[in-house]
């Protein structure tokens, strides 16, 4: 099935004109008071409410039986609103609560925060040191040929005097022929981790870090991790970095995996699977924790663990494509175009490169269903990322960041909301490609879709809430979608990645639509439902702040 994006069109809500006007106030202007009443007419259909502070909602149902909802938006970027919402049915008890499955994902971080500090603010503070030190001369490292079974020691912190870890070349695999030139893949393998009968629970064997190797970087077209994730991004490395700034490494056409116990935790089923730390591609002499190589780190307990068959392989070649978006993200956007995302739009970013190349590695990826299935998967699944969205990050701000698998999961949902809505991979190049920060960033690629140029965030926000309703219906027509029943296909470039359905209500637990007034986080959504099956008047009383805004959903 080819893939088609909509522009979401919004339907607009018959008024009943007392004390609203035409309704188009802004929302720093609201009316204090005004009526709106909606007929519902269609299988699944979305209105914009008025924009009052108290709203009286009248819904004829038309003899029709249909659940309703209601999803209030919060656009305010730091302040959280109160709601409050009455309506004639009896009161709802809250949803019985289901018992929660943790799934192997769901323990599975990335970064520690830490290393997104570092990555984040390391521009800055290299402007600030290049205008103070322009005159001084920095000693080239001489790079020289690696082969197997060189021995290394790697820094694992910031400066040298900090935990570091001896480690051997397990695997070169030399001058592949790219889109960008021809590259070079190490992978090193710390000395307790490695063998049968290492000093770790689980130990990396060597046919491990040549399956890892084959499915980073191997000969031919469109058929590893770097080419997928180039295709979007570019290269991930070139000469431009040390001429813009002499502290940074030399050009290379090399990229290094260390397999190493991350956080020293011995977790073979949990913790931080990987990362990628801009430190290295430091000087040692500016920084003295640089191991002066385009590096990633790799948790080689939990990659080593077969307890699950392939599971946690999988997982690390996902991981890779992650941490590869952020690797290359830093070099496009930090360096050459001197401006640093927020967290969240990066790991959104990397989230949603993991989705895109689910069906490549042949992995369940975000979306915990496997990937010969198009479709949004059984009712009851409680793999992937998105057990822990309905439990937790459906509810969150989608702009602030504390780091938990919670975070990973609200991106997750937002990205793959994006690329089945916005252009697919492309909008995710688009996203990188510009020297705008912020909000700013993601709507800058948003407006490259023929249709979208007028968008607002906040319209973003509400059409993502929308679509997680409505998750639970296929093939709508000029509403934003999750699902269509099937793969659709996105061809970028040199790749066409496959896009399965998603249906949030597919997992367990369901989405935590709330039953009860509450308060919306800064940029969020809240899921409100005013109850299944209604047919006759349903009369709804709505109290908001004035940066939040209030849909109605029928289906």
């Amino acid at each position: 099935m080819k893939l088609q994006f909509k522009v979401f069109i919004i339907s607009i809500s018959i008024f009943l004109l007392i004390g609203c006007g035409d309704g188009s106030s802004s929302s720093d202007s609201k009316k204090e008071l005004c009526s709106e009443r909606i007929s519902i007419t269609k299988n699944n259909q979305v209105n914009n409410l008025a924009e009052c502070k108290n709203l009286k909602l009248s819904v004829d149902m038309n003899g029709n039986n249909k659940s309703l909802y209601l999803l209030l938006t919060n656009e305010d970027k730091s302040n959280s609103n109160n709601i409050m919402i009455t309506h004639n049915l009896k009161k709802i008890k809250n949803l019985k609560s289901i018992n929660y499955i943790s799934d192997n994902r769901v323990n599975i971080l990335y970064a520690p925060k830490y290393v997104q500090e570092f990555n984040s603010n390391i521009i800055d503070l290299l402007k600030k040191d290049n205008n103070q030190k322009k005159s001084k001369k920095f000693v080239i490292t001489k790079r020289l040929n690696k082969s197997e079974g060189d021995k290394k020691t790697f820094y694992l912190d910031k400066y040298s005097s900090g935990p570091k870890t001896d480690a051997i070349l397990r695997k070169v695999v030399s001058n592949v022929s790219t889109e960008f030139g021809n590259k070079t893949l190490n992978i090193w393998v710390s000395d307790d981790a490695f063998g049968y009968g290492c000093a770790k629970k689980k130990c990396v064997t060597q046919d491990m870090v040549d399956t890892l190797a084959d499915h980073f970087l191997k000969d031919g077209d469109d058929n590893d991790i770097y080419d997928w994730d180039t295709n979007i991004f570019g290269e991930e490395w070139g000469a431009k970095a040390n001429k813009k700034n002499n502290k940074f490494i030399d050009e290379t056409n090399e990229i290094t995996i260390l397999l190493t116990d991350i956080d020293n935790d011995d977790s073979p089923s949990g913790g931080t699977m990987g990362y990628f730390w801009a430190k290295d591609n430091l000087k040692q002499l500016y920084l003295s924790g640089s191991n002066e190589e385009i590096m990633f780190y790799a948790d080689s307990v939990m990659y080593a663990n077969e307890d699950n068959g392939d599971f946690w392989q999988k997982e690390m070649y996902s991981t890779l494509a992650h941490e590869f978006q952020h690797m290359i993200h830093f070099y496009q956007k930090a360096v050459l175009l001197d401006a640093v995302d927020d967290t969240w739009i990066n790991e959104m970013l990397s989230e949603t490169t993991e989705d895109l190349v689910a069906t490549k590695i042949k992995h369940t990826g975000p979306r915990g269903v496997s990937y010969t299935d198009g479709s949004a998967g059984s009712s009851g699944n409680t793999k992937g990322r998105y057990p822990e969205f309905n439990k937790v990050g459906i509810n969150r701000s989608l702009t602030q960041w504390q780091g938990d698998t919670a975070d990973y999961s609200k991106v997750s949902s937002f990205g793959t909301f994006l690329t089945r809505n916005y252009g697919g991979a492309k909008v995710l190049h688009d996203i990188v490609y510009n020297n705008k920060e912020h909000e700013d960033a993601v709507m800058y690629g948003v407006h490259k879709y023929a249709g979208a140029e007028d968008k607002t965030f906040s319209d973003l926000l509400q059409e993502w809430g929308v679509a997680v309703i409505l998750s639970d219906k296929d093939n709508l027509q000029d509403l934003p979608t999750y699902n269509t029943g099937d793969f659709t296909y996105d061809t970028y470039k040199n790749s066409t990645y496959k896009l399965g359905s998603i249906n949030f209500f597919n997992y367990d637990p369901k989405p935590d639509i709330k039953t009860s007034s509450g308060s919306v986080e800064p940029e969020s959504n809240y899921y409100y439902k005013i109850g299944d099956n209604l047919t006759g008047i349903i009369d709804i009383n709505i109290t908001l702040d004035s940066s939040t805004k209030a849909t109605l959903i029928a289906k």
